[in-house]
């Protein structure tokens, strides 16, 4: 025997059921309630039937219905579609009930959700999504009395780690074992009281020391970032662990801004295992918005294709922001009229493949942070890739715009150590709005790179600012109408900082106008300030360029008469540079092997090269000035054009050293050829 259902056009039928018809539902006289639209007939996908329910749960508009004093319920499965629950979606009626219910359905019973085609769900109260979907229509946020946002968030909650038997001694950067007794694989985030880093300029004086990172069966699967002290009367350390999540992906997620703007986000990732396909959220108010995406506080986040636009808000207008992460993957993002394309803190394995990003890249602290093929666009006088942190590798990145800077270590948390390697970049600056070519830029610098920028890093600060260990600029090609450009600059700062050990620059090509003078490194040497390390500065391969005042290095100090914290020059086949300046208390070594060279001066006309090494091989001096010299090698040299020499000394020209029709050779050089000294 068939039982037929009661046949409804709408929700608000179904919901007003006489009398009669719930008692023939109670008796079994129908299977159920056939709804076949929600506000009008043919409205949602297809026909669906109720049944008559003992459910405790409330009536959500959607699954569970109450009517006449019973409740029927349908059993929604994968692909629910939005209109079910009640949404209109037309962009004009608020249909944030219907939404939190919808959301709510989906997330307990771990069901894929679909906002069709067409469909503009307006929002005005946040809600939560726990399950993999996919946005064919698109979410207009509204902003009326209270921040509205999306938040992608876990199923479970996190636990509180018990570390009083942690060994305090394994607590160290670097380290995979700190005591952690577990089974089966957890995240932990690591949150101390403990200086990072201090900050200037900010109600926020220092940045405290976090980090998310991967555990299996008790050992670390990603090492430590941080020391930690956790002595007696160290700054406390707590330590929470997550459960992984499982994967969830979420397609063409669409979000609108509409009305007053959020002061935070408005799509925040608080999940472990998200990947976002192809997410839009377009702020079309007035592009002062605040920051479009958030991924706080999680392990391996992938977001492929974002479209963003229009977040500048002065101080804090981000396209994504991404804060106490380990394992952020963003490929080919568009992310534009924004104050910075991308922002983080205590953030760890950062991936940035491709895509634009408008008006910079801007982290306040990464450890290990990898762009390849990125293409900033900046405003006049920016610094395109601001950092502080460790370990940066930037892969073929591309600079246009007016900027100042290619690559700034942030002042205001001047700290930025490991290796820095910047691999065959492309940094076209240019102001259409000024061709006097008075501007200056910089490769690399800190962001605020003239003269003496000790006012911004005053002594109350409790951590020691640092420069990287290793810099490489490999290849750099620049295009520019600036008077000044500089590879390297590192200018006075005023107060003890970790020195540079080892600079490294590669084959050069600046396009410029033959009036642009360029440093490829420009360091003023500090004995007191400058810590732990003298500085090693490679240099090799040939300076294409049409500039006509070139430097090779140009190194100055601020005691000529302090023996420390000197600096080692290494040129290898080294051509198209015009000259080499420096002085003897800041040369510890200068060997020179192939390449060519004009002028070798001196930035302090007393200062002694007794105690320096300075050997010049295999290399061809094209005319110009050698200053003060004394105390070097030259070995298979070949001058080639007029010099002006002073009288030298202990100095030794060795092995076929050619100076034939050369005018400006002292008299004790030519004629008194001195034997190597040691």
């Amino acid at each position: 025997m068939s039982f037929p259902c009661i046949v409804k056009n709408t929700m608000a039928e179904m919901k007003n059921l006489s009398a009669s018809e719930v008692t023939d539902l109670q008796n079994g006289v129908y299977k159920g309630v056939c709804l076949l639209g929600y506000y009008e007939k043919r409205d949602t996908p297809n026909p669906i039937v109720y049944h008559l329910s003992a459910t405790l749960d409330a009536d959500d508009a959607g699954s569970i219905v109450e009517t006449g004093g019973i409740k029927l319920e349908h059993n929604f499965a994968h692909d629910l579609d939005i209109r079910y629950f009640g949404v209109k979606g037309n962009g004009m009626y608020d249909d944030s009930q219907s939404v939190i219910s919808y959301f709510k359905y989906v997330n307990a019973n771990n069901l894929f959700w679909v906002i069709p085609g067409k469909c503009k769900v307006v929002v005005k109260q946040s809600f939560e999504i726990k399950t993999s979907g996919r946005c064919d229509g698109k979410f207009i946020l509204i902003n009326e009395n209270t921040e509205v946002a999306i938040k992608i968030t876990r199923k479970f909650n996190e636990e509180i780690v018990d570390i009083s038997s942690w060994i305090p001694g394994k607590m160290k950067r670097g380290s995979v074992d700190v005591g952690f007794s577990n089974i089966g694989a957890v995240n932990l985030f690591f949150q101390s009281e403990e200086i990072l880093t201090d900050r200037d300029n900010s109600l926020e004086t220092a940045y405290k020391k976090s980090e998310f990172i991967r555990s299996l069966d008790g050992r670390l699967t990603t090492p430590l970032v941080c020391s930690y002290l956790q002595e007696a009367n160290s700054p406390p350390l707590n330590v929470k662990k997550f459960v992984p999540e499982e994967h969830i992906t979420i397609d063409n997620l669409t979000i609108e801004i509409a009305e007053s703007l959020n002061k935070e986000a408005y799509l925040f990732v608080y999940r472990d295992n998200v990947t976002l396909n192809s997410p839009q959220i377009l702020n079309k108010l007035n592009n002062f918005g605040a920051v479009a995406l958030e991924v706080n506080a999680c392990a391996d986040v992938i977001i492929n294709s974002p479209f963003i636009h229009g977040f500048r808000k002065d101080g804090s207008g981000y396209g994504i922001a991404n804060y106490y992460s380990i394992g952020l993957v963003i490929n080919d993002g568009n992310v534009i009229e924004c104050r910075h394309g991308y922002t983080g803190r205590n953030s760890v394995d950062v991936t940035i493949n491709r895509g634009v990003w408008q008006d910079g890249i801007d982290d306040h602290w990464t450890d290990r942070f990898i762009a390849n093929h990125t293409i900033v666009k900046t405003g006049l006088g920016a610094a395109a890739f601001q950092f502080a942190g460790n370990d940066i590798t930037l892969n073929s990145p591309v600079v246009n715009g007016s900027a100042t800077i290619f690559f700034g270590i942030r002042l205001d948390t001047p700290s930025l150590g490991g290796i820095v390697k910047i691999n065959t970049p492309v940094f076209n600056s240019e102001n259409p709005n000024d061709q006097s070519g008075k501007r200056d830029i910089y490769m690399f610098s800190y962001t605020t790179p003239g003269g003496n920028v000790g006012d911004k890093m005053l002594d109350k600060y409790k951590v020691t600012p640092k420069l990287p260990e290793s810099l490489h600029i490999i290849n750099p090609i620049i295009n520019t109408d600036a008077g000044k450009v500089y590879g390297f600059f590192l200018g006075v700062l005023n107060r003890e900082y970790v020195n540079i050990k080892h600079l490294r620059i590669t084959d050069t090509i600046l396009n410029a106008k033959s009036t642009t003078s360029y440093a490829a490194v420009q360091i003023i040497k500090d004995d007191i300030k400058q810590l732990i390390y003298d500085t090693n500065i490679e240099i090799s391969g040939r300076l294409t360029t049409n500039a006509l005042d070139t430097t090779c290095v140009y190194l100055n100090s601020i005691d000529h008469k302090v023996n420390s914290r000197r600096a080692n020059i290494y040129l290898t086949d080294c051509f198209g540079y015009g000259r080499i300046v420096f002085s003897g208390a800041n040369l510890g070594e200068l060997i020179m092997d192939g390449g060519t060279i004009n002028s070798f001066n001196t930035d302090y006309a007393s200062a002694s090269f007794s105690t320096s090494n300075i050997q010049f091989n295999n290399v061809e001096w094209k005319g110009g000035v050698i200053d003060m010299l004394s105390h070097a090698l030259f070995q298979n040299c070949v001058f080639t054009g007029d010099y002006t020499f002073p009288s030298a000394d202990s100095v030794s020209f060795v092995n076929n050293v050619k100076h034939a029709n050369v005018s400006g050779l002292p008299t004790n050089i030519v004629n008194d050829l001195k034997a190597p000294f040691v």
